[in-house]
């Protein structure tokens, strides 16, 4: 239960993070639709059970970001989020 609750809310926390940037920069759109496409699967406890799903989302995911220039602050949230997540789904 723990760790769903730590799931979503790093999930959620990177959404956040990309959406202040789509405000910055609207460019980095595509990169936040591609994320929220799987805000359900991050945010589902049911979901959990299929960490190797979500991790290789999670890779997708870091190399789609490669695409997109995201302001200082962010650039570093957003990889620490996405190693974060990683980390958790390794236990």
């Amino acid at each position: 239960m723990v760790e769903f609750q730590e799931i979503k809310d790093q999930y959620l926390s990177l959404l956040n993070r990309v959406e202040n940037e789509v405000d910055l920069n609207p460019l980095i759109s595509p990169y936040y639709d591609y994320l929220n496409t799987f805000r359900e699967v991050f945010t589902n406890e049911s979901n959990v059970l299929h960490k190797d799903h979500l991790k290789e989302f999670l890779i997708g995911a870091n190399r789609y970001s490669d695409e997109f220039s995201f302001s200082e602050k962010n650039n570093q949230d957003i990889r620490m989020i996405i190693n974060t997540l990683y980390e958790i789904l390794n236990r």
